[in-house]
């Protein structure tokens, strides 16, 4: 009896644990190695533009659903993580901002079975959008970019033409349920060259990162103050992906949202070198309003956008 017991036992692990460990537990990156991108580089180039840089970052929080920690960060546990769709506006003195994504829309909070939306919040988030010098986008997934693709489809979408749009020819979510398309005919501002971090204001750079998505792009600001931030996108979707080195789970990087996790693993990397080379530097996860928004993480991140 204990021995058939124990063959059962050994079928269910092989049929339920294996599975289990390897779509939402295995976290090993392989040989990636970090990119080369070097926080003198990101400084020479922030300086590289004339004129004021930003003075702030103020954030808005457009949505939000709870998800197990182990679906965004293999490995890291059953408990259900706050995942937040934000929006950033940098006030530039004597100049328009700059808006970092989009936010989202009623529908598509209700496609993607956000818990809650705050119609408020994502109306600020347009009327920054509308009166923005430039629109930067980490990534083209509906949480990121819903509220952009809405406001190019309306009668006060002319702004939207001056939105950096990523790289790579992917449409968001492209074939789900909750696909979101640019209009037809929009003439958005050239993508930024895969492998070149490019200055696109004072202050400011873009990094393409082609890793979550084909056209993924980080953000480096070094506001007037001199303290320098790094906006990741879904690089890192929470705070605990780029300190502990956890990638996505494979459920969700091979399936549900296709990504290039040997990539992602060499971007994490490249934001713990960063980080290294400048401690003071404030990374600015994806999702992770919770970390963003505690006192004692020192994000300093202004509230509502004005």
């Amino acid at each position: 009896m204990t021995k058939r017991l124990n063959l059962i036992l050994l079928a269910l692990i092989a049929l339920i644990g294996l599975p289990y460990y390897w779509l939402l537990l295995e976290n090993s990156p392989g040989d990636a190695q970090p990119k080369s991108v070097s926080i003198a580089q990101l400084n020479q180039l922030a300086a590289s533009i004339p004129g004021p840089a930003p003075t702030e970052i103020e954030m808005e929080l457009a949505a939000f659903r709870r998800l197990p920690g182990n679906l965004v960060a293999a490995g890291s546990g059953l408990k259900r993580k706050l995942i937040g769709v934000m929006a950033f506006r940098l006030p530039v003195e004597g100049h328009g901002s700059i808006v970092i994504d989009g936010g989202i829309t009623r529908s598509i909070a209700e496609c993607m079975d956000m818990q809650v939306f705050d119609a408020g919040a994502q109306g600020r988030i347009d009327r920054a959008l509308k009166s923005a010098d430039l629109i930067l986008l980490t990534h083209e997934h509906p949480n990121n970019i819903g509220g952009v693709i809405a406001l190019a489809g309306s009668k006060d979408g002319s702004n939207v033409t001056k939105a950096v749009r990523p790289g790579g020819g992917q449409t968001a979510f492209s074939g789900s349920r909750c696909e979101v398309n640019w209009p037809r005919g929009l003439n958005l501002k050239p993508v930024i060259a895969a492998g070149a971090p490019t200055a696109v204001a004072a202050g400011v750079v873009v990094i393409p990162a082609p890793s979550h998505t084909p056209g993924s792009q980080m953000i480096f600001v070094r506001l007037a103050n001199g303290r320098s931030y790094l906006f990741t996108g879904d690089i890192a979707t929470l705070d605990k992906n780029w300190r502990e080195l956890r990638a996505g789970s494979r459920l969700v990087g091979n399936f549900l949202a296709p990504e290039n996790r040997s990539e992602i693993y060499s971007w994490l990397l490249t934001i713990q070198k960063l980080k290294r080379e400048d401690p003071s530097l404030t990374i600015i996860p994806g999702h992770d309003f919770e970390w963003l928004a505690e006192p004692t993480n020192k994000a300093d991140l202004v509230g509502l956008m004005r």
